[in-house]
């Protein structure tokens, strides 16, 4: 027997011993963990969608039914929908299934394959195998290691002091700041008023929210177009420079890893340094790194993380918003720099598919925040952060500047 076939029996026993849970349980998490998350979007924020389950504490509600589940079975996890969707909360089984992502379980099936195919069709996060392989060994070689922090510093530095304020910060212009450090960069200092290359994958990543109906357009086309020139002719202090010496094969499909890196830095590192600065504000936190991993765990931008089983093509749920504020915790709806780490907490995921650019991930969103804290007398406004809530909706974020 395989390594691999070993580590499929020891998951599938441990899925047998998971208990069943009823059709009303089922059709419970469905409507409060599953559909939230598709309707806030996938891949691209939907400000009116974000505001409703705000309103409504969508994730509130999603807490509250997985820990009645919970309380009833016991255990690691439940079956539901007859055994079509497992969902999981024990680190232990969370660990196994993110351990051995891209193996016996699989990221690239189900809504995020059909809508992700729209834009990056062979992206790192849906392979798998030897494509994956390859994949992530180039992905890391350009995000990992990286020696450009001072560089990237001074793009901080530089786009916070070009930032016109006036008496208010609101994400428009935060959006707007994450988009000129996204573009130098990744393609370096000149890429940086090319709002048009952005606006493409926006575009496309909107599109993509429906997950259904989906086909290749000009726009798909175009992006793609844009990208091959800046990679035909790369600035030399850019994260496209690093590829020419990273290791690659005709299955790494270079151009096609780069969509995720920009929507990471520009959408989700931006939310959630935009999370992270009202922390600071209002609450007077020093420690910047730690801030910024508390606010991804305590407002993921992943609420759920989905993987199918190969074998037999079930449905494996990690719900985010419940694991990372579980209620049995004392401390889970506090704000604790330096907390401890664990596979509960998936803000930059774990295991064989975790975050290939979290150290990049973690300069970026601390050099932003180190320059804004000392540029600019900042006064939180709101949404309320007292006590800490369980949604906070980036987009509504305000803050006088003094």
């Amino acid at each position: 027997m395989t390594t691999t076939e070993m580590e499929r029996t020891e998951l599938e026993r441990a899925e047998t011993k998971l208990p069943d849970g009823s059709l009303a349980e089922s059709v419970r998490f469905v409507a409060t963990g599953l559909l939230p998350a598709l309707a806030r979007g996938l891949f691209s924020p939907r400000p009116g969608a974000m505001k409703l389950l705000t309103r409504f504490n969508s994730d509130r509600r999603a807490i509250k039914v997985l820990d009645a589940i919970r309380a009833k079975h016991g255990g690691e996890g439940v079956r539901l929908l007859r055994g079509k969707m497992t969902v999981l909360w024990g680190e232990g089984a969370i660990r196994e299934v993110l351990d051995n992502s891209a193996t016996a379980y699989g990221s690239d099936a189900g809504a995020k394959k059909k809508g992700m195919e729209h834009f990056q069709p062979d992206a790192l996060t849906l392979s798998r195998g030897d494509k994956w392989r390859d994949r992530r060994k180039f992905n890391e070689a350009v995000l990992k290691e990286h020696s450009q922090e001072a560089r990237i510093r001074d793009v901080v530095s530089d786009e916070v002091s070009r930032m016109r304020l006036g008496g208010e910060l609101r994400w428009e212009q935060w959006e707007q700041l994450f988009d000129h450090i996204t573009l130098r960069v990744i393609f370096g200092d000149p890429a940086r008023n090319d709002q048009e290359l952005t606006a493409l994958l926006e575009k496309l990543m909107g599109e993509a929210n429906r997950i259904a109906g989906l086909k290749p357009s000009d726009d798909y086309y175009e992006f793609y177009g844009r990208l091959e020139k800046h990679l035909a002719n790369p600035d030399p202090y850019s994260l496209i420079a690093r590829i020419a010496d990273a290791p690659q094969t005709d299955q790494t499909r270079v151009v096609q890893q780069i969509p995720h890196w920009m929507f990471a830095m520009r959408d989700t590192l931006g939310a959630n340094v935009y999370r992270a600065l009202a922390l600071c504000v209002s609450g007077g936190y020093t420690d910047l790194p730690g801030v910024l991993s508390e606010a991804m765990r305590l407002w993921p931008t992943t609420p759920l993380i989905a993987r199918e089983k190969v074998d037999d093509g079930s449905q494996v749920m990690i719900l985010n918003v419940f694991n990372h504020r579980d209620p049995r915790e004392p401390d889970t709806n506090q704000v604790r720099p330096g907390r401890e780490h664990s596979y509960r907490f998936n803000h930059l995921s774990n295991g064989t598919q975790d975050c290939p650019g979290g150290p990049l991930v973690m300069l970026i969103g601390t050099a932003v925040l180190e320059r804004m804290l000392s540029e600019y007398k900042l006064r939180y406004i709101g949404p309320p952060l007292d006590p800490v809530p369980e949604m906070l909706d980036f987009f509504q974020l305000r803050f006088a500047v003094q």
